[in-house]
């Protein structure tokens, strides 16, 4: 316990020097402040050729890109580094999305659609299929790197208690700090290479700043050794109940969920699923105020980041370190009349953010390139000077900032796959206050087009050239044609697997 103390209080030692940032925040209502400044060297080329780079991979849990006003840090990252405008999940779902992350594969080749073994998802199930011995940790730990992983891992791995800690490590991690139920950021077990503490009310038992603080470590230790690192930041917010660290629970008091331009407006022609919803004032009321907590709980994650930065720029590793920050997928609240969710194939909930800063990362730039949760696992092992194997079905992202080539340019649209789910009791995402589960479908989303077809035989086709907001369903007046050739693009899209069969069904006109 001592030692866990000692941790904690040296995050709050750190985390005082960044705090001036979250205090800016609390001044302002609506919005964190804007990022500025310049490059301060992590984007310069990395002092010899030869030298592998280090990576840190900040994930962050059902935040959707419009709350990155609240992260003054990534903005700060945006400025120095790479942003991808057109970056989506595969599937908007927790565990189904990060399997996807880990392993490079659409969730009809990992088979994870869901969050639990009960409806055929989850670590069990993820293990239980051999694909823990086939991700990017794998990959980097056979390249030599000292790997790290902290906070949330996969739905249902279970840490085990002080007294009797889980037997099964989690491979490809020579380090790891996992959770299972961090979601209230207090009153948790943490499983600590193997040790378990368990970590109760008090302030510096916050789940974000404990792994802030276990993560600065891992990046100094590491620093000092001949082997380059990976570290894996993986946090449980701002999924809910988003609880905030008590210093920040009384920021941003007037906040409000934002009154999009689809917010509490009925589509034209929705799918069945959708066609009755409403928002009363109560639920207007309730997403609010779960708005107002998920910004707040950004704030130590803002923190965080800093930190580690600062921790890089004090080992001296800073020029020689890729930082990449993204979430495991979005999340809608109000917009075409649904209350608080995710699981749809609109960009609320599949279009999040992915910035990447690093030693040869053009600054203050944006691809539209379009870019997907697949291909995150190849760009790690690229960065690494190291392979993935051809059996998964991403590519790397990295000649989109290098200059070299790629499938991924030739690309003209990526597959959203989504197996309606039934919740049980742990399930972080079960809960009477939340929108319907849409049913099963599988979506094509393209620079012009959305289309959802749906096993009920319902279809959504959204021209997003005249209707970027995907307001008006027009499938119904498609051609029979159209139609066809959309599903025979659904169906090699679902039937691909590997990277060469992935990126000639994704390059189809």
């Amino acid at each position: 316990m001592l030692k866990k103390r000692v941790a904690t209080l040296g995050a709050a030692l750190m985390l005082a020097l960044t705090a001036c940032s979250s205090a800016t925040a609390a001044d302002n209502d609506t919005a964190a402040p804007q990022a500025t400044g310049t490059s301060t060297g992590t984007a310069a080329k990395a002092t010899s050729s030869s030298e592998k780079p280090n990576i840190v991979f900040v994930l962050v849990d059902d935040m959707d890109s419009g709350l990155l006003k609240y992260l003054p840090s990534v903005q700060q990252m945006q400025e120095e580094g790479t942003s991808f405008s057109d970056y989506y999940v595969s599937n908007s779902l927790c565990c189904a999305s990060r399997s996807t992350i880990f392993t490079g594969m659409y969730p009809h080749n990992t088979g994870i659609f869901t969050n639990t073994v009960e409806t055929g998802g989850g670590y069990v199930v993820f293990k239980g299929q051999g694909l823990d011995q086939d991700t990017f940790a794998t990959d980097l730990q056979g390249a030599g790197y000292q790997t790290a992983i902290m906070g949330k891992f996969l739905n249902e791995y279970q840490p085990g208690s002080p007294k009797k800690p889980t037997t099964t490590n989690p491979v490809g991690w020579d380090e790891w700090a996992l959770s299972a139920s961090g979601y209230n950021g207090f009153n948790y077990n943490l499983n600590e290479n193997g040790e378990v503490t368990h970590y109760g009310k008090a302030e510096d038992d916050y789940l974000t700043d404990v792994i802030s603080a276990k993560g600065q470590d891992f990046i100094k230790r590491s620093a000092g050794s001949d082997e380059p690192f990976f570290l894996e930041m993986s946090v449980f917010t701002p999924h809910k109940p988003a609880v905030p660290a008590p210093r920040h629970a009384e920021l941003y008091p007037n906040l409000k969920a934002p009154r999009t331009a689809t917010y509490d407006k009925k589509n034209k022609n929705p799918a069945t699923w959708m066609a009755n919803q409403k928002i009363s004032k109560a639920s207007a009321k309730t997403m609010d105020e779960e708005y107002r907590r998920r910004a707040q709980t950004l704030a130590s994650v803002d923190e965080m980041i800093t930190a580690l930065r600062a921790q890089l720029t004090a080992s001296g590793v800073a020029d020689n370190t890729y930082i990449v920050f993204s979430s495991d997928n979005g999340y809608h609240m109000g917009e075409h009349k649904l209350v608080s969710g995710k699981m749809t194939a609109f960009d609320t909930d599949i279009n999040v953010p992915l910035v990447v800063l690093g030693p040869d990362v053009p600054a203050g730039r944006t691809t539209d390139a379009m870019a997907s949760n697949i291909d995150l696992r190849p760009t790690f092992t690229d960065m690494a000077n190291t392979t993935s194997p051809s059996h998964i079905d991403g590519q790397s992202l990295v000649p989109l900032w290098s200059g070299g080539s790629t499938p991924v340019t030739d690309r003209k649209q990526l597959l959203v796959e989504h197996k309606g789910i039934g919740l049980d009791d742990n399930d972080p995402d079960q809960g009477i206050f939340r929108s319907p589960i849409p049913p099963d479908y599988a979506a094509i989303r393209s620079k012009d087009f959305l289309y959802v077809k749906y096993n009920s035989g319902d279809r959504e086709y959204y021209d997003l050239k005249k209707d970027p907001n995907e307001t008006d369903n027009i499938a119904g007046s498609l051609s029979a044609k159209r139609i066809k050739q959309l599903d025979a693009t659904v169906h090699k899209l679902r039937a691909c697997s590997g990277q060469k069969s992935c990126s000639k069904a994704e390059a189809l006109g």
